[in-house]
C-alpha cells in the first residue's frame, strides 16, 4: 500500500467521522422540527454520502494502488445529490422555470461531463452520475437569484470565473512541458481563488443555497483535481458540509 493510499484513507477516515457527528445532530434537528423537511432529507443525503465514503474505505483497503471501477460510491453520491436536491425543493418557493437558467445549468455541468470523460474514458459512468448535477445546479441558481444568496454582479462574477476554470481545462488536454505546467498553475490558482470567494460569502451571509453552492463547486473541484491539488479540494469540501450543516436549523425557523 503506498502513501498516497494510505492518504486517501486517512482523510476518508477524518470526514466520516464528522460525516457520523453531522448525521446525528441533524436527524435530532429531523424529529424536533414540526414542518420542515430540510433536515430529514439533509441527513439522509449526508449518511449516502458516508456510505459512498465507506466504500472508497474499504476498495482502498482491500485493492491498494488500484483504480476504482464503477462502484457502489457512484450510487451512493449520486443518491447525496438527489437528495440535498429534495432538501433544496423543500425551502425553494420560487420555482419559475427561466429558460437561460436551465439552458446555462445543461451548459455547464455538460461541459464538466465531457471533461470527465476526457480525463476517465469513462463514458456511461460519467454521464448517468452527472445528470443528476444539471438540476442540482439549476435549484442552486434559483435559488441564489430568488433569495439573494449573491447580488447580481456576485453571480456574473462566479459565472465568469468558473467558466474561465473549465476553459483552462482544455488546453491542460492537448498541451505539455512548460505550457502545461503554467495552465495548471493559473487554473488551479483561480479555481481555488473562487472557492474561498464561496465559502467567505456563504459563512458570512448565512444562506443555504449558497453554503450549497460552495459545496457544488468543491465537489466539482474534486472531480477535476489530482494531486495534491484534490487534497486541497477535499478539504474544503468537507468545510463547506460544514458550513450547509450549521445553516440547517436557520432553515427550520424560516420554514417554521
Amino acid at each position: 500500500m503506498g502513501y498516497m493510499t494510505r492518504l486517501d484513507i486517512i482523510t476518508m477516515i477524518i470526514q466520516s467521522a464528522i460525516l457520523v457527528v453531522v448525521i446525528a445532530k441533524t436527524t435530532k434537528l429531523a424529529i424536533s422540527a414540526k414542518k420542515s423537511i430540510l433536515p430529514f432529507f439533509f441527513a439522509l443525503a449526508m449518511s449516502s454520502y458516508l456510505l459512498s465514503n465507506f466504500y472508497w474505505i474499504a476498495f482502498e483497503l482491500l485493492e491498494p494502488d488500484a483504480r476504482m471501477p464503477m462502484a457502489s460510491n457512484e450510487i451512493g453520491e449520486c443518491a447525496m445529490v438527489l437528495l440535498l436536491c429534495a432538501g433544496l425543493e423543500s425551502i425553494l418557493k420560487d420555482q419559475r422555470i427561466i429558460a437561460r437558467e436551465i439552458l446555462f445549468a445543461i451548459f455547464f455541468i455538460g461541459a464538466n461531463i465531457a471533461l470527465w470523460i476526457a480525463w476517465s474514458g469513462e463514458w456511461f459512468q460519467d454521464i448517468l452520475f452527472g445528470i443528476p448535477y444539471i438540476y442540482f445546479f439549476w435549484l442552486l441558481i434559483r435559488g441564489l437569484m430568488s433569495r439573494g444568496g449573491l447580488s447580481r454582479k456576485e453571480m456574473g462574477l462566479a459565472v465568469a470565473t468558473s467558466i474561465l476554470v473549465m476553459t483552462m481545462q482544455i488546453p491542460m488536454l492537448i498541451v505539455k512541458g512548460q505550457a502545461f505546467e503554467f495552465t495548471k498553475m493559473v487554473c488551479f490558482t483561480v479555481m481555488f481563488a473562487l472557492t474561498v470567494w464561496f465559502g467567505v460569502k456563504s459563512f458570512r451571509r448565512k444562506n443555504f443555497f449558497l453554503a450549497s453552492t460552495f459545496f457544488f463547486w468543491t465537489e466539482l473541484s474534486m472531480f477535476l483535481s489530482e494531486v495534491p491539488y484534490y487534497y486541497i479540494a477535499f478539504f474544503a469540501n468537507t468545510i463547506a458540509m460544514l458550513s450547509m450543516f450549521s445553516l440547517v436549523k436557520k432553515e427550520i425557523v424560516i420554514d417554521g
